[in-house]
């Protein structure tokens, strides 16, 4: 099929884009049509969009075969360009008007099976997180999200390198990202001073782990200082890790160095240290 054309500056006629909720909103058809033909969306899918901004990515989940789709905005001026959009599918949908970081995702039924986003940039971590820790367990298998570079570039980091994360990791335990496009400012507006690509996530073990405070608390401890070493950061919470003969021991019998640093360990080290802290 061949690439319909767009407009770059008729896009943002009746709305401008607010600086306070990251929005850029991508007004690229063939953008939005790529990423829900590389979702692979079939009729048992129920899919998630957040933050639609005009519309432009629900104008395709729509033309998908998906049986269900969730859409969750803040900006309730954009009111004009999505409640249309829906008015033909209200059997199909459904549009929840607030903070996505204060939805009870849990909630929504059905169950999202695809999260589909281009999210604002300034609160990709935190709901990536969310969406984990709510969505997984209950069903959700695949993200396809639009990410800024250095962000997608942390979620999928290998052992040893400088943007290893503690959400990363989780993802690497529970499944594995992949960035599968990059796309240029051109194809928001406004056009951000950031580059951007398409992630996908795929969720296919360990459900519930996002969930468990005591993994995220070791994460972060980990890697609060990354300078440091991983006994050392890890003595700041946790008391057995104060003598150090007894971090040094325990590392060994993990087969880790002793001046092993948290961005080191693989996903299989991780899940060996939780579940030995865990046994203390």
């Amino acid at each position: 099929m061949r690439d319909r054309p767009y407009r770059q500056t008729g896009e943002g006629k009746g709305h401008n884009p607010k600086k306070s909720l990251g929005q850029n909103f991508l007004i690229d058809p063939n953008i939005a049509r790529w990423m829900v033909d590389y979702a692979q969306i079939g009729e048992q899918d129920v899919i998630l969009e957040i933050g639609p901004g005009k519309g432009m990515l629900t104008r395709e989940i729509l033309n998908s075969p998906c049986s269900f789709l969730h859409i969750i905005e803040i900006d309730r001026s954009l009111a004009p360009f999505i409640e249309p959009l829906l008015k033909r599918y209200e059997a199909r949908t459904s549009l929840i008007w607030g903070d996505v970081l204060t939805v009870n995702l849990r909630d929504l039924s059905p169950s999202p099976t695809k999260v589909l986003a281009n999210i604002p940039y300034n609160i990709t971590t935190p709901l990536i997180w969310q969406i984990l820790e709510h969505l997984a367990p209950v069903g959700t298998k695949e993200l396809v999200l639009m990410l800024q570079l250095d962000l997608a570039e942390r979620l999928c980091a290998q052992p040893g390198t400088r943007d290893r994360s503690p959400l990363g990791i989780t993802i690497e335990r529970m499944g594995q990202a992949q960035i599968v496009k990059k796309v240029p400012p051109s194809v928001f507006w406004p056009a951000p001073r950031v580059e951007s690509v398409i992630v996908q996530i795929l969720l296919d073990k360990n459900y519930d782990l996002a969930s468990k405070r005591s993994w995220r608390r070791l994460l972060k401890v980990a890697f609060a200082r990354r300078r440091k070493t991983l006994t050392n950061n890890l003595a700041c919470v946790y008391d057995f890790f104060k003598d150090k003969d007894q971090a040094l021991n325990l590392l060994k019998e993990l087969g880790l160095s002793p001046t092993v640093r948290a961005e080191e360990l693989n996903a299989d080290d991780w899940q060996r240290l939780y579940e030995r802290i865990l046994s203390l």
